[in-house]
């Protein structure tokens, strides 16, 4: 959620016991209580995602003393420390926010987005919900469904979130942006004030969408898509634009180890989660045999089509059978999971299944 900048930066200001700034990156900057540790592509990987999603929006990225400050802070005493409300999991301001789980890139698209000024909840969450990334999820939820009138005059992401509204409101950001395009999303984002009425809304949408709310509630209420689960909404701005890794001939392979340390690997995430992100492209649709080799139970293998709503995606544990999954052509997000607190190896084999077989 985004707080109030003042209200958040004089909590802040409150508290004399928040660790200084350690880790210095281009576009962020990490402050991190003792004990709390990064894995090695971490800092990395928040970078990226701020350039990307600034590059997105058509700004430019913090840089100098401008970047982004994370406080990174303990979960036991969190939110008397950070200022963030009891019933929340992290909060923002303009330039920083703190958070007790790294990455959480929820909060750096509301750092982002505090250069268009504050908003409705059910944009400001909408927004940071459709564009925060994957993470370590392995979310196998569908297609929220409610009224987004309901939750249109609520002010604060307190009371969304307790409205149980954010994948809503996620939801309703990832329509709004598919039919109308990011560019008008984001005018009408900067035009819509905090306490907007039902009214003025009205009259944005129609001057940046050429349509009413109610017409736009109403062709998204019709959506048939149940199994457009929080990941296929997504925008997958970093996963998608991971490295790929490349086939041999019609057979994906592919083995290594995975520890925190190490460059490439994300994490911990909410404590002991370490992540390496690539990108695969499957040649031709079809079924195709999926093979997980892990020595942890953590390991796992997260497939998802770089596409939004265009079919659903796949996690994998290791020690299954060669399990059969229905890919279409084109790239696809290949997330390797495993622990951080331990070094495992991984393995995975992609290949055409003998029905698919030329």
């Amino acid at each position: 959620m985004r707080s109030a900048p003042l209200v958040v930066v004089a909590a802040l200001s409150a508290c004399g016991d928040l660790p200084e700034p350690q880790v210095f990156g281009a576009h962020v900057v990490l402050a991190a209580d003792p004990g709390l540790e990064a894995c090695g592509g971490t800092l990395v990987h928040l970078d990226e995602f701020v350039a990307r999603l600034a590059d997105a929006m058509g700004v430019d990225p913090p840089t100098g003393d401008d970047r982004f400050l994370v406080y990174w802070l303990a979960r036991e005493d969190f939110h008397a420390r950070s200022g963030c409300p009891d019933d929340v999991l992290a909060c923002a301001g303009d330039s920083h926010h703190s958070t007790p789980v790294l990455p959480l890139n929820h909060e750096l698209v509301h750092n982002l987005a505090a250069t268009m000024g504050s908003t409705l909840p059910l944009f400001a969450e909408g927004f940071a919900t459709a564009f925060e990334g994957l993470g370590d999820s392995v979310a196998d939820d569908m297609w929220p469904y409610g009224d987004v009138h309901d939750v249109l005059g609520l002010l604060t992401g307190v009371q969304l979130g307790r409205a149980r509204a954010y994948p809503l409101a996620g939801a309703f950001t990832t329509f709004l942006v598919q039919r109308h395009g990011l560019d008008a999303y984001l005018r009408m984002y900067a035009a819509v004030g905090p306490l907007e009425t039902a009214r003025g809304v009205d009259t944005i949408f129609r001057e940046e969408f050429g349509a009413s709310f109610d017409d736009n509630v109403a062709e998204f209420a019709a959506l048939d898509v149940p199994d457009c689960g929080s990941p296929e909404r997504d925008a997958k701005i970093v996963e998608c634009a991971a490295p790929e890794l490349e086939w041999s001939g019609d057979r994906f392979v592919h083995h290594r180890s995975i520890a925190c340390e190490q460059g490439d690997v994300v994490g911990p995430y909410a404590g002991d989660a370490a992540l390496v992100f690539h990108t695969i492209t499957v040649p031709a649709d079809g079924d195709y045999l999926v093979t997980v080799l892990g020595d942890d139970p953590n390991n796992r293998v997260s497939l998802q089509p770089c596409t939004i709503c265009g079919g659903p995606g796949v996690t994998i544990p290791p020690g299954q059978t060669p399990f059969t999954v229905a890919l279409a052509a084109g790239r696809h997000s290949l997330r390797l999971h495993g622990p951080a607190r331990a070094r495992t190896s991984i393995g995975v084999r992609i290949e055409p299944a003998p029905a698919s077989a030329p």
